[in-house]
């Protein structure tokens, strides 16, 4: 749990980091990521709060709903338009029990539900495209772990986009897209979701 939670940032050209008053409402963890918008506005998220920073104050959005929810990713477009990615464990369960998939979207007034091509498993992490727009999502696909299963934004809906086929499972934590004319992603994670056996690194692109 987070008692007391920084945030600081760093200028341009300035000598060192500055301390900036954290949002209003207690955080109950660290948050887990920021983000800058194409409009400068600066975002940070954990499971349990959502907020913008304009330059002089912050703006908190509900917190998205669910059981046990994890945050991986925030892709902010503009102050009503943000996707956010995660996934759920639910209430109980055997033991191994995989979670749901989450992704929402912020229309400015409420977050609701978006559709994915698969939804039982993980969405690790989120990226735009060069105009700040939606772009890709990694993903890893309980019923089939043996590719990474990336979404990919087309006409206005996430379908899918399958990664090789590996002998082992395919856990994809980060995903990164190039600059540039060349364009192009990079996705990095394991094959396996627990240290034992040693799990060993995955690079796609």
């Amino acid at each position: 749990n987070c008692h007391v939670c920084g945030l600081l940032r760093a200028d341009v050209g300035d000598d060192g980091w500055t301390g900036v008053t954290p949002p209003p409402t207690p955080p109950t963890s660290a948050p887990a990521g920021v983000r800058v918008a194409p409009d400068g506005d600066v975002w940070v998220y954990d499971a349990a709060l959502v907020a913008r920073w304009d330059g002089e104050t912050w703006t908190e959005l509900p917190a998205p709903a669910g059981l046990r929810p994890y945050v991986t990713g925030l892709l902010p477009v503009t102050a009503d338009d943000v996707w956010l990615t995660g996934y759920d464990y639910g209430v109980g369960g055997p033991p191994g029990k995989p979670p749901s998939v989450t992704l929402r979207h912020w229309d400015g007034a409420a977050w609701s539900y978006a559709t994915t091509p698969f939804t039982v498993g993980m969405l690790t992490a989120i990226v735009a495209d060069g105009q700040g727009l939606p772009d890709r999502i990694a993903g890893w696909d309980f019923w089939d772990q043996t590719r990474a299963h990336h979404l990919r934004w087309s006409e206005g809906s996430w379908v899918s986009e399958r990664g090789p086929v590996s002998t082992t499972p395919v856990l994809i934590g980060a995903l990164a897209s190039v600059p540039g004319a060349a364009g192009g992603y990079w996705a990095v994670g394991t094959d396996s979701s627990s240290p034992y056996p040693p799990a060993q690194v995955r690079i796609e692109r």
